[in-house]
C-alpha cells in the first residue's frame, strides 16, 4: 500500500474548506517572535561602523539569551560570579524557546516541552530542582515532579481518513507484514536500549558527546538507508519515524543521520520502559528560560535589543549596537560565551573563521498560535495534547491550554501549529527560507487555517486571533556525517577567549544539548578565570 493510500482524503479537505458557503469572521493576524530584519542587518554589516558611546568591562560576556545562554548565566550565578553581561539581539529572551501571549493564554513560539531527564543527567536535574519542577525524591531516590508541569493525558492522537485515532502510529488497516515490521522495529530498539559499548559508555547518551564510539559510524549513513538495510520498508512505519525526525530535527528520514534517528528513541530510554513524563507549560520551554534568568539575577546586565555587530576573540572584545536608541557599546571580557547560532559568528569575526561558510545547515520552521473560541473535537479519539495529521507537511498542533481544569468562564483554547520547511540541500533550504520570509501575516494565517480546517472542518469560524512566528534558521540539521565529524569539532572549538556553546555546536537541536553546552561552557570559563569548580559539577564540564 502506498502512503497516499492510507493517508485518506485530508488533502482534498483543505480545498473544500476554502470554498465553503459564507465567510467566517476574519481573525486578527500578526507576526510574533524574532524580527528577520535584525538578522539581515548583521548579515549585511549595516550596523558595524559608528562611534562608541559606552565601554563595559566584565569577567564574562554571554551572547544569546536562548536556552544555552540562559543556562550559562544560571550556572555562573549559582557559582557566585556576578560580573556577567548577557546580550540578546531580540527584545525578548528565549531564542527558539521563546513564548508569547494571546488574549486567551500564553503559548510557545517554538520549543514547547522537555522529557524528564534519564539517569546520568544530574546537572539537568539540579536545574529542575532549582526551578521547583522537581519537588523531592521518593524512597528509591527517583525525582518527584510538580504535577502542574506534567503533560496531561491523553498525550497524542493522529488524523486520517476523516477521523482521529489514539497514538501516533497509524495501525488501523495494517497488513500482517506491516504489523510484523513494526514489531521487528521495536524488537531492534529493545536490543539496543540501555546498551554500552566496549569503552563502557552508553551507546546513545545525553549529551550526545558522551555516547560510546561503538556505533558512531552510523552517523555517516542516513536513517532511511539504515532502515533499508534492516528490511523495514513499511510505509506506516516509515511515516511514524519520518514524523519523529521532522518533529525533533526538521529533517526527513533521508536527511537525518542514522545515529541521530536512533538517538531520538534511545538516548532517554524507550518510552515503554523508562517510565518518564513530558514536562510542559502553556508558554512551552520559555518557562524554563525565564526561570534560569530570574535566578541568574542579572538586572541591567541583561541587555535586550542589543546586536553584537563585531567580535574580536583574541582581544576579548565585542561591539554592540542598540537599534532602539542607536547607542553603541564596546565590551571587554575575559571570557566570551557565544550562545548564538554558530553561523552568525562567522559574519562578525575580526579575522578569518576556521569554519567554512555554509558548513552547518539549519531548518526553517513555521509556527503559529491560534486562539479559538471553542476547543476542537473531532470524530474518534478525544482532543489530546499533541494532534497530528497523517497527510501534508504539517506536524499538527499542540494545545497550549491542554493542562487547564475545566472552567466554563474560560471557554476555547490556544492551538500551536508546527511545520518544518524541509529541504534537500542549501539551494532548497534557501528557497524555503525565502518563501517563509516573503509571505505577509495574512498569507501564513490563511495557510495555517487551511491546514487546521483539513482536520477540523468549520474551525475557521471559531478563530479569533493568529500569531505567526517565522524561524529562518530554527535548528541545526543532524545530516549524515555531522555529529562526529571535523565540521562540528571546528564549529565548537574555542577561538581565543571565545567559546561557542549553542545547541548547534552539539549537532542535535534539543533543550538538553543546549543546556549542557551553556552550563559546561560556563564552568569551563570559571576554570579559565582561575575559580574553583566544585566536584559535584564536573558532569557539566566539556567532554
Amino acid at each position: 500500500m502506498k502512503r497516499r493510500g492510507f493517508l485518506g482524503t485530508a488533502a482534498g479537505t483543505v480545498a473544500a474548506a476554502a470554498c465553503g458557503p459564507g465567510e467566517p469572521p476574519a481573525p486578527a493576524v500578526e507576526f510574533a517572535g524574532p524580527d528577520p530584519a535584525r538578522g539581515h542587518h548583521l548579515r549585511e554589516g549595516t550596523w558595524r561602523e559608528g562611534p562608541v558611546h559606552e565601554t563595559i568591562h566584565t569577567e564574562v560576556a554571554i551572547v544569546g539569551a536562548g536556552v544555552a545562554g540562559s543556562a550559562a548565566a544560571w550556572r555562573l550565578g549559582r557559582a557566585g560570579l556576578a560580573d556577567v553581561h548577557l546580550f540578546e539581539l531580540e527584545d525578548d529572551v528565549g531564542g527558539t524557546a521563546r513564548g508569547g501571549e494571546l488574549p486567551r493564554s500564553r503559548h510557545p513560539l517554538g520549543a514547547h516541552y522537555l522529557p524528564t531527564p534519564p539517569a546520568g543527567c544530574p546537572a539537568l536535574e539540579r536545574l529542575l530542582a532549582d526551578l521547583g519542577v522537581i519537588l523531592g525524591r521518593d524512597a528509591d531516590g527517583r525525582p518527584e515532579y510538580a504535577p502542574s508541569a506534567i503533560a496531561a493525558a491523553p498525550l497524542e492522537r493522529h488524523f486520517g481518513r476523516g477521523r482521529w485515532y489514539e497514538g501516533l502510529y497509524p495501525a488501523t488497516g495494517e497488513t500482517a507484514d506491516e504489523a510484523a515490521q513494526w514489531a521487528r522495529w521495536h524488537a531492534h530498539l529493545r536490543e539496543l536500549d540501555g546498551g554500552r559499548g566496549g569503552d563502557g559508555r552508553p551507546l546513545f547518551a545525553i549529551p550526545v558527546a558522551r555516547s560510546s564510539a561503538e556505533l558512531r559510524h552510523l552517523d555517516r549513513v542516513s536513517f532511511a538507508a539504515y532502515l533499508d538495510d534492516l528490511g523495514l520498508v513499511s510505509e506506516r512505519l516509515r511515516w511514524a519515524l519520518d514524523y519523529a525526525c521532522r518533529d525533533d530535527y526538521g529533517c526527513t528520514l533521508a536527511q537525518t543521520s542514522a545515529f541521530a534517528g536512533l538517538h531520538h528513541f534511545l538516548a532517554r530510554g524507550l518510552e515503554e520502559t523508562r517510565g518518564g513524563f513530558i514536562l510542559t507549560w502553556p508558554e512551552g520551554n520559555a518557562r524554563l528560560v525565564r526561570g534560569m534568568l530570574d535566578r541568574a539575577d542579572l538586572g541591567d546586565r541583561l541587555h535586550r535589543g542589543a546586536a553584537v555587530v563585531a567580535v574580536d576573540p583574541q582581544a576579548g572584545e565585542l561591539r554592540v549596537h542598540r537599534p532602539a536608541d542607536g547607542r553603541r557599546l564596546r565590551v571587554h571580557a575575559r571570557a566570551i560565551l557565544w550562545a548564538a547560532p554558530r553561523f552568525v559568528l562567522g559574519r562578525l569575526l575580526v579575522g578569518a573563521d576556521p569554519l567554512a561558510a555554509g558548513a552547518l545547515s539549519y531548518a526553517p520552521w513555521l509556527v503559529a498560535s491560534v486562539d479559538v473560541r471553542t476547543a476542537p473535537r473531532g470524530v474518534g479519539a478525544r482532543l489530546a495534547w499533541d494532534n497530528v495529521p497523517l497527510a501534508g507537511p504539517s506536524l499538527g498542533y499542540v494545545v497550549a491550554t491542554h493542562g487547564e481544569s475545566a472552567d466554563a468562564r474560560r471557554p476555547g483554547a490556544v492551538l500551536t501549529y508546527y511545520e518544518p520547511l524541509c529541504g534537500d540541500g542549501p539551494a532548497e533550504l534557501a528557497a524555503q527560507r525565502q518563501r517563509l520570509l516573503a509571505g505577509d501575516p495574512k498569507h501564513w494565517a490563511d495557510h495555517v487555517v487551511a491546514a487546521l480546517s483539513a482536520m477540523h472542518p468549520g474551525i475557521a469560524a471559531e478563530i479569533s486571533h493568529v500569531a505567526v512566528t517565522r524561524w529562518g534558521h530554527a535548528m541545526i540539521r543532524p545530516v549524515p556525517g555531522l555529529l562526529f565529524g571535523e565540521t562540528l569539532a571546528t564549529a565548537r572549538a574555542p577561538l581565543g577567549r571565545l567559546r561557542p556553546c549553542a545547541a548547534d555546536v552539539a549537532g542535535l537541536p534539543l533543550f538538553e544539548e543546549a543546556f549542557y553546552q551553556g552550563s559546561s561552557a560556563a564552568l569551563a570559563a570559571l576554570a579559565e578565570l582561575g575559580r574553583d569548580v566544585p566536584d559535584a559539577l564536573v558532569d557539566e564540564l566539556p567532554v
